[in-house]
């Protein structure tokens, strides 16, 4: 039997999470915040996942050790291996990447540095199994052991 992950992605608006997740998990249900709207709506998405044993992303900004901990004490009671993915948040880049955004997907500088000020790298003392720092070089994303 193949053994069942969660990945959970850590990073400021614009610095490449959702890109990430479709370039390199795209076998994984997507969990998404700004797609479901409700946190009802993403926990019922979360336990249908959970039910039918599929990998899950979850796609969010997750910036606090704190909003990262429901997901990975879901996930571990499922029997869940837990990968995070820590996305190079350079605030500049992830502006000028947001401002490319149209419609309700560019979203105001001032979420972007709020989430910035927040952000708490993650630690293996959280429960990960595996984590990893990703670096936006040009249009490749460059994924390495976290140190």
């Amino acid at each position: 039997m193949c053994e069942k992950a969660m990945a959970i992605m850590i990073g400021i608006q614009g610095s490449g999470k959702s890109t990430f997740c479709q370039e390199h998990l795209s076998s994984f249900c997507r969990i998404n915040l700004d797609t479901l709207k409700t946190r009802h709506q993403e926990q019922l998405a979360i336990d249908e996942c959970f039910k039918c044993g599929k990998n899950i992303v979850i796609d969010n900004t997750n910036p606090t050790v704190e909003e990262r901990k429901k997901y990975i004490l879901q996930a571990k009671n499922e029997g869940y291996k837990i990968i995070g993915y820590f996305l190079e948040s350079k605030i500049k880049d992830c502006i000028e990447r947001n401002n490319q955004r149209v419609g309700k997907a560019c979203i105001p500088v001032k979420a972007i540095a709020a989430t910035s000020n927040k952000l708490q790298l993650p630690s293996y003392d959280e429960g990960f199994d595996k984590l990893y720092f990703v670096k936006n070089k040009g249009s490749d994303m460059v994924i390495e052991d976290w140190r």
